[in-house]
């Protein structure tokens, strides 16, 4: 039998050199890595489901207050409340507004929607607004992620079942898992010839379902906006398109894609008079309907029930949430104007104004009662937008959410 050979001095002092590198590489990557610079804390127990309120309250009382700057609309998540401030996205509880979970990251937040039952909460990196987290809204815990070149600034959007991020240059629509479905403008370096890196026009407004993406886009050689109709095909980056030229519809008009219903658009023009046009996905316009004053730049949809609401800056326009159908608007009245998109409570249609809510009849658009709030002024000219939290009755005011029952 061959003898073993024995370790020398200088075999152990090269295992330990080995090992000391070893272990000095692993803590330098743990150092940079962004699992260091993560904050999770996941609830202690699985967030309760929400019960839908069974009636409309007569009186409104604010209940708590949370910041939520990096939110466009309350977020109501899997029976969580959804904020974000900061580097922060937190779930809170309903009634009290107190933190059940917590996902935060060493960077500023570009903004917080929803898909399912996760919050989406989108970071910044040097590729721009496309470090993309999910935190599963009723336990806390950490869902998909995903990363991609993004401008610096986004605007997110959802439809419940994909999300959107879309910038003055491109436009990215993700699936649940945060798989890319569909991406449409510029590249921070050329993957295939016929793509190109540069786009050839800006993004000015998008909306989107789960089957189609429409944005306005503003091309250097062109004097009218084009709404361009984008529909995912068998590669997320080659999109099937389609362009509708929008004739004496100028960049800086305020035009607007209001919203997306199946392959079928409903935008906003205000040239020669402010008006909706519905456009089908062969970019035939097959309906319009006369907007009473120009949109403000605040103007804001909302999709509550199966109805979708337009607030203008002065008032809400109701559409059917399948065909984007115009069914009657909302105007001010006895003193109350509308000041933000609707939502739905309790079967009734709950329209925020100037004085508290006015109720309504869905379906018919037939005023029922009002109920009076007294609201602080707000220091910003957007809109009161509400949402429903199972007897809560919930508003973005700004960068402030605010609770009331």
């Amino acid at each position: 039998m061959v003898r073993p050979k024995r370790r020398t001095r200088a075999d152990l002092v090269a295992a330990a050199a080995i090992a000391a590198v070893v272990a000095l590489v692993a803590v330098a990557v743990w150092w940079n890595s962004d699992a260091r610079a993560t904050v999770s804390r996941p609830a202690v127990a699985p967030v309760p489901s929400l019960e839908p309120a069974e009636t409309v309250p007569d009186t409104l009382t604010q209940r708590w207050s949370a910041p939520s700057p990096t939110t466009t609309r309350p977020l109501v998540v899997a029976g969580a409340v959804v904020t974000g401030d900061g580097q922060t996205v937190q779930g809170r509880d309903p009634a009290t507004g107190d933190t059940v979970w917590t996902y935060a990251r060493d960077r500023q937040l570009c903004g917080v929607t929803w898909v399912y039952d996760y919050a989406v909460a989108v970071y910044p990196d040097s590729r721009g607004c496309g470090q993309v987290s999910t935190v599963d809204a009723e336990t806390g815990t950490r869902g998909p992620a995903r990363s991609s070149y993004a401008d610096d600034q986004v605007e997110l959007s959802t439809d419940g079942t994909t999300v959107l991020s879309a910038g003055p240059t491109r436009l990215e629509m993700w699936r649940s898992d945060m798989v890319r479905m569909l991406s449409y403008g510029a590249l921070d370096a050329p993957i295939k010839p016929d793509v190109p890196a540069t786009p050839l026009c800006r993004l000015v407004s998008a909306a989107a379902s789960s089957s189609a993406v429409s944005v306005l886009e503003a091309c250097g050689n062109q004097a009218d906006l084009r709404l361009t109709l984008l529909r995912p095909s068998d590669e997320e980056d080659v999109p099937e398109v389609q362009y509708v030229q929008q004739n004496g519809v100028p960049e800086g008009s305020g035009a607007r894609v209001v919203a997306v219903a199946g392959t079928t658009t409903a935008v906003y023009v205000s040239t020669p008079a402010p008006r909706v046009d519905i456009i089908d996905d062969t970019g035939t316009t097959i309906a319009s309907t006369v907007v009473p004053s120009p949109a403000t730049p605040e103007a804001t949809a909302s999709r509550v029930g199966d109805l979708i609401t337009w607030w203008t800056g002065d008032t809400l326009m109701v559409f059917s949430g399948d065909d984007l159908q115009y069914k009657y608007s909302v105007a001010a009245a006895d003193g109350n104007a509308p000041i933000g998109p609707a939502t739905i409570m309790a079967g009734r249609l709950l329209v925020p104004v100037t004085g508290g809510y006015d109720v309504f009849d869905p379906q018919t658009g037939a005023g029922e009662r009002h109920i009076p709030l007294q609201r602080p002024a707000m220091d910003v000219a957007g809109p009161v937008v509400p949402a429903v939290a199972g007897s809560m009755l919930l508003e973005q005011r700004g960068g402030e959410l605010v609770a009331l029952s």
